[in-house]
């Protein structure tokens, strides 16, 4: 139905839409539509002879107290939710909508297209008002909303008493909030619906620093950042939106798929990458990876994640198993540990785990350490086996400098790992396994090559102690991989 020259009247500090008539039912869902100068703006209500203007679409179309509008109105239907997370390799986020806010108000969601992609139009109203309206892509990319819930599950507000009014997450590392918006643009959040703060104690960092800190940070993400003082030992960055349905979204979409993750003993393929992307990005910001070499020189390897809640380490204690790690919780000190194997090493660096972190240093020395050892050394050589389609035992011997029987050996041993297959006499192939280690390894030596000419030390023993963390009163780094 479209309506012309329907006045813009007062309701207080905003302005409205007066009806002389009621052309649907009070009470009843309806899409209201403004057009001004080619411009449109949409916005979801229940139906009454005087409806409220959203703020953001009076401003944007610059709206007057008593100018005629031309409106298109039409009642909707509450879309029906999903019951399948994934749609052809992605995630459909109907599913992860709730029918009710935590206080229990009724969730309206109703479809559009833009750009040739599937939106969603969201919101929610009570006895003395609505929430602000929120609009998303219907699918996203399972790798990049997994990525998004792990970095929110390690730094975001997310208990009880959290302010469900706010989406707020809090990293001292300005590549996590760079990574943390970049996520939110995906699913349709802009960045200008975003503020950002930092908090720093004025006993551990002087004005000076600060504001070197802020500048540097506005520079990278291109908005302005509120200076505020605090308590706490650290200091931080705070990356805040605004808007409650957002907020419910994000934490009903936590718990959802943490618990998915944790319930399941064996993955789907795009059960597997929202894992991954998950869990890469919980250990960037609540884990650590401890290395040490014992006497032997031979490294010995625990990885931690610390949290109160007792729920979330159970959780994360199952998806570390799932994903081939032992594990234990340590009630008393809040926190998930587990062993780690050079394929668990491999696993970790695969999926960025740590990554923008000390421990993302700690990982590509640990490889190297690993890799100097006499079990695991001779998988160096599917740096050099990447290069042949096929090979024979002479390849190996030469190419190592070992006796034939001994490569012979070394290849039966590798095709039992499946890592190499056999082909005829005395032909051998990479298998899918063996390619995927290859290219690891490839792109592991180039970073730990970054990472050595960075320090200046090529002995991985020397570069380990240059990476342990000392206590120190002031942070220096916050906008790169702390040294």
């Amino acid at each position: 139905m479209k309506l012309e020259n329907v006045k813009a009247v007062k309701m207080g500090s905003r302005l409205g839409i007066a009806f002389s008539k009621y052309p649907f039912p009070k009470g009843n869902l309806v899409q209201i539509i403004i057009l001004k100068e080619n411009v449109q703006k949409t916005f979801l209500a229940k139906f009454n002879r005087i409806i409220a203007i959203r703020r953001g679409m009076e401003n944007s179309l610059n709206l007057k107290h008593n100018e005629l509008l031309i409106l298109e109105i039409q009642e909707i239907i509450n879309l029906d939710r999903t019951k399948e997370l994934f749609q052809e390799g992605k995630i459909d986020m109907l599913s992860l909508i709730s029918q009710t806010t935590s206080k229990g108000y009724k969730i309206i969601v109703t479809s559009f297209t833009l750009n040739n992609e599937d939106w969603l139009r969201i919101w929610y109203s009570h006895e003395r008002g609505s929430g602000q309206q929120l609009e998303i892509r219907r699918f996203v990319e399972i790798g990049e909303f997994g990525s998004l819930l792990g970095q929110y599950q390690a730094e975001g507000t997310k208990h009880k008493n959290a302010n469900k009014f706010n989406l707020e997450f809090t990293n001292k590392i300005i590549p996590e909030h760079q990574e943390f918006i970049d996520f939110l643009s995906k699913l349709g959040i802009p960045k200008e619906a975003c503020e950002f703060r930092f908090t720093y104690n004025p006993n551990r960092l002087s004005e000076e620093e600060t504001i070197n800190h802020v500048k540097n940070f506005e520079t990278i993400i291109g908005c302005k950042a509120k200076i505020s003082q605090g308590n706490s030992k650290g200091i931080g960055f705070r990356t805040v939106i605004r808007n409650t349905i957002l907020t419910e979204i994000v934490l009903n979409s936590l718990d959802k798929i943490r618990n998915l993750l944790a319930n399941e003993s064996r993955y789907t393929c795009n059960q597997q990458e929202l894992a991954n992307n998950f869990l890469a990005k919980l250990l960037t910001g609540d884990g650590t990876l401890d290395v040490r070499c014992n006497r032997r020189d031979f490294p010995e390897l625990h990885m931690k994640i610390v949290d109160q809640d007792l729920n979330y380490l159970k959780d994360y204690c199952t998806i570390l198993r799932n994903n081939g790690f032992k594990t234990r919780i340590n009630e008393g000190r809040i926190c998930v540990i587990s062993s780690c194997s050079f394929k668990g090493l491999l696993y970790l660096y695969r999926i960025k785990a740590f990554k923008n972190s000390n421990s993302w240093n700690k990982l590509l020395t640990a490889i190297a350490l690993c890799s100097r050892g006499r079990r695991y050394y001779t998988y160096s050589r599917f740096l050099e086996l990447a290069n042949y389609d096929k090979f024979g035992t002479s390849v190996i011997s030469k190419g190592f400098q070992m006796q034939s029987n001994m490569a012979s050996d070394w290849l039966n041993n590798k095709v039992k790992e499946d890592l190499i297959v056999k082909n005829n006499y005395n032909s051998w192939s990479l298998t899918s396994e063996g390619k995927n280690l290859s290219e690891t390894l490839k792109s592991w030596s180039k970073d730990y090559t970054t990472l050595t000419n960075l320090k200046g030390f090529e002995n991985p023993f020397a570069l380990l102690e240059t990476l342990k963390v000392k206590k120190y009163k002031k942070i220096k780094c916050l906008s790169k991989e702390c040294p």
